[in-house]
């Protein structure tokens, strides 16, 4: 049986958009776009209508798992999001001073991970009402950066040629100079890979394997997903996985060098969701809600369109 979604709702933007988020009640989806005033934009899922969203230029934003939403630049600043709108930041950390920083939120809300261009990787405890840094990582070659569902661990991927490379830092409230693992190959991985978080591991591509692989916790072990049809001749560009390990969504050029969305469920049953935009683009974002029930797709192009899926 094929994945079937129907084009929900269409919008328009005179911007490029670089990057979707979902939140984790799936109620509201977050752009990160090229607009030099305010580069941040939230719409409601159900109609994509605008709501107030934190101002000024932003690199990078993450949600965390209690919906409160960080967005990255010069600081980076959480904010909960209500009715009203973002409201005033209730916290505020030092980001890199370019504005290039990249971060990511534990699903329970109490740590952040950020890193900041070419430099370092530090790990904040934010559940306490003053942060505290608990580890200050060297990771100039930084790839990829998540944590673990349970937030009891943040994982981070590192490239300097090949291969490409993993660390962990055990989380602990308690301890106050957290370490990394030593660096480690990930096995099978294909070296330009995104790598993406779900519940029983971590998600990658395999070119040695041609597929997609599930790697275990803590062995890294591959294990095929039996899900090759997601791409064509060329290796994925993008993958997204959904919160809740249920759906898988790759971006990979066709032939003719544009660029094709497909989805299908992580268990690997029935034939993917096909979409490709009609405009070329440069590439694609990509954002899933839980169970794999919306599908947002943006283009990367300096006037893009974003389409939003519902399965169906």
């Amino acid at each position: 049986m094929t994945l079937s979604y129907r084009l929900e709702r269409e919008l328009a933007t005179d911007t490029a958009i670089g990057q979707l988020r979902f939140s984790p009640d799936g109620e509201r989806l977050a752009l990160l776009t090229s607009d030099k005033n305010n580069s941040v934009r939230l719409l409601r899922a159900a109609d994509l209508a605008p709501v107030p969203a934190p101002r000024f230029i932003r690199n990078d934003l993450d949600f965390a798992g209690d919906g409160a939403l960080f967005v990255a630049g010069k600081a980076v600043h959480r904010h909960e999001l209500g009715e009203a709108g973002p409201g005033k930041a209730t916290l505020t950390i030092e980001g890199e001073k370019k504005g290039l920083t990249r971060i990511a939120a534990a699903p329970d809300g109490r740590w952040l991970a950020l890193h900041k261009h070419l430099d370092a990787l530090e790990v904040w405890y934010v559940g306490d009402p003053t942060p505290t840094r608990r580890a200050t990582v060297r990771a100039s070659a930084l790839v990829d950066l998540g944590f673990r569902p349970d937030s009891a661990q943040l994982w981070f991927t590192t490239r300097v040629s090949r291969p490409l490379l993993l660390q962990t830092i055990d989380l602990d409230p308690t301890r106050s100079n957290l370490q990394p693992t030593p660096q480690q190959p990930l096995p099978a991985v294909f070296v330009y890979s995104p790598v993406r978080v779900a519940p029983s591991g971590l998600v990658a591509v395999s070119d040695e394997l041609g597929d997609l692989v599930r790697l275990e916790w803590g062995t890294w072990a591959p294990r095929p997903l039996g899900l090759r049809a997601l791409w064509g001749e060329r290796l994925p560009e993008e993958l997204v996985v959904a919160p809740d390990g249920s759906h898988v969504a790759a971006v990979a050029r066709d032939a003719d060098d544009r660029l094709r969305v497909r989805a299908a469920a992580l268990a690997g049953d029935g034939e993917p969701f096909t979409f490709r935009p009609e405009a070329p683009a440069s590439g694609l974002a990509l954002a899933l809600t839980a169970g794999g029930a919306r599908l947002a797709v943006a283009a990367r192009t300096a006037a893009s369109t974003l389409y939003l899926f519902a399965r169906t």
